[in-house]
């Protein structure tokens, strides 16, 4: 639940960066998570980033608690799609924009994120105005796949909120492939 989960991350936050590390990986909850029902504005101001590269998580929650969900704020992939952070860009059109993730899970790990958010901050937001845009997404991700010659298969993963382990509030495709992946993902 999102109680046991903000009270983990407050954990994590308040105790030493020596005990942080030795608490991080389990997100053992040390303070009453009666007491953490959502995030405040006061809660949200006092989480620092404590994520690890690769750890989302850790990133999620903090992205949740900081209230990036609901925030409007520009995100990471707004910054890549104005050039003003550099990435790997593998593919552009007017709609979108697909680029290497720089935390790659597999041999071949990209991203498609739509140029304009448009208030899809996350797939459960979506709306009946939203299925074009979605449906070019997911057509894109193949077509890039096939240009990134995944012809063996790849799979397509859309992270949806903090227990989905979304750390980025603008919709983005993780198209992941180029070896044999494993089931269950992600449990």
């Amino acid at each position: 639940s999102f109680a046991r989960i903000a009270a983990s991350a407050l954990a994590v936050r308040v105790s030493s960066s020596a005990t942080a590390s030795a608490r991080h990986p389990s997100l053992r909850a040390v303070a009453p998570a009666s007491r953490f029902t959502k995030p405040t504005q006061t809660l949200a101001r006092s989480v620092t980033t404590m994520a690890a590269a690769g750890d989302e998580k850790t990133a999620a929650i903090e992205a949740h608690l900081k209230g990036m969900a609901n925030s409007g704020e520009a995100t990471i992939f707004d910054k890549i799609i104005a050039k003003e952070i550099p990435s790997d860009i593998i593919y552009e059109d007017n709609l979108c924009l697909a680029f290497r993730d720089i935390a790659p899970q597999a041999k071949t790990h990209f991203l498609v994120i739509p140029k304009i958010r448009s208030g899809l901050t996350q797939l459960s937001k979506a709306e009946e105005g939203h299925k074009e845009l979605l449906g070019h997404l997911l057509y894109t991700a193949q077509k890039v796949a096939k240009q990134e010659k995944l012809d063996q298969g790849f799979r397509v993963v859309i992270n949806d909120g903090v227990e989905g382990c979304q750390s980025v509030y603008h919709l983005h495709i993780h198209v992941v492939g180029g070896q044999q992946l494993s089931w269950p993902p992600g449990c």
